[in-house]
């Protein structure tokens, strides 16, 4: 009778064991679980940057978003150059530089542009006859994660190239960083 007590005794010591075990396990998974979310939601923002250069068009019409089709550094991949779109991969304090160079008698209205909303708008106008001049613009916002920041064309002359550039000397750019998370 004892041997039948002590095995019975046994299978249900082995039977808690195992379910002890199994608990175990899903608590050990829901633990990983919430470490991997914990870590995510106190991570700390990569640099985040690009330069880019070469708008599509030397004669931006109204209206028009400026792509600037060659990349020179796009640290964080958030500069997107078929559509001239910076998307940002996080919430915080940006910075953006544009660099128009014009050729003379002609003008260039733009903005800087947050989800279409312009948070930055400049006029550029050439009186010289003679040469063309480079004129950059700072503009600093805060973005949201996932807004689009552009330039967008607010009028232009529309006859002739707008903007010059040579691949030595004179280039027409965008540029923008990321400072700080908020």
């Amino acid at each position: 009778m004892k041997n039948a007590s002590i095995t019975a005794l046994d299978t249900a010591i082995q039977e808690t064991k195992t379910q002890v075990q199994e608990e175990l396990n899903i608590l050990a998974a829901e633990k990983e679980r919430w470490n991997k979310e914990l870590k995510e939601s106190v991570k700390i923002p990569e640099v985040v940057l690009f330069s880019a250069r070469r708008p599509k068009h030397n004669t931006p019409t109204s209206g028009q978003t400026v792509i600037f089709t060659e990349i020179i550094l796009n640290k964080g991949d958030a500069y997107n150059k078929e559509n001239g779109v910076f998307t940002a991969p996080y919430t915080g304090v940006y910075t953006f530089t544009v660099q128009f160079c014009v050729n003379p008698d002609k003008n260039i209205d733009f903005a800087f542009v947050a989800n279409d909303k312009p948070f930055k708008i400049t006029r550029i106008y050439r009186h010289s006859k003679s040469k063309f001049s480079c004129y950059s613009f700072d503009a600093m916002t805060i973005v949201d994660k996932n807004e689009n920041v552009k330039i967008k064309i607010i009028s232009s002359t529309s006859s002739g190239n707008t903007l010059h550039e040579n691949d030595s000397n004179y280039w027409n750019t965008f540029s923008g960083r990321f400072i700080q998370a908020i």
